[in-house]
């Protein structure tokens, strides 16, 4: 069964630009075609938390779209991204006949990671490496655009 390709929006982001904001609601499922997204919170003391790095043929947004709930996280495009938007409604069609508790324990599964991203971000915890690769990324993407400038 393959997913009605008018429940598919294809989408184009910047650097720079947020692809999902914490607190928003979304019913899409969002496959990245291309680029490197960093997904974030805020701690309790307002300091930037990396929760991940989400690149191509990676997704996100998919504990919203199973638990029903607004975002988590921030996620912003640390390069040009292109990425597709699948609707919870072609998702929902292809889960039709997944059996109940499969689906049960895909959302109790969502909930853990859920209360686990939560204590993650309260106590300020964050993967060395994952922020080193982020803050390389970063310094890439800012030296085009010097470059760009220069150029101009």
């Amino acid at each position: 069964m393959s997913i009605n390709p008018e429940k598919i929006k294809e989408m184009s982001y910047k650097s720079g630009d947020y692809i999902l904001r914490e607190g928003a609601m979304c019913d899409s499922l969002i496959v990245v075609k291309s680029g490197q997204i960093e997904v974030f919170r805020k701690n309790a003391r307002g300091e930037k938390v990396i929760l991940g790095l989400v690149q191509s043929g990676e997704y996100l947004g998919e504990m919203s779209l199973i638990s029903d709930k607004p975002h988590s996280a921030n996620a912003v495009a640390l390069t040009d991204v292109k990425c597709l938007w699948i609707s919870s409604e072609a998702i929902d069609h292809q889960l039709k006949d997944a059996p109940k508790w499969l689906l049960a324990l895909t959302r109790g599964l969502v909930m853990k990671l859920a209360r686990t991203n939560e204590i993650l971000r309260r106590n300020g915890i964050q993967d060395e490496h994952l922020y080193s690769s982020i803050k390389a990324i970063e310094s890439k993407e800012d030296a085009k655009k010097i470059n760009l400038k220069n150029v101009s």
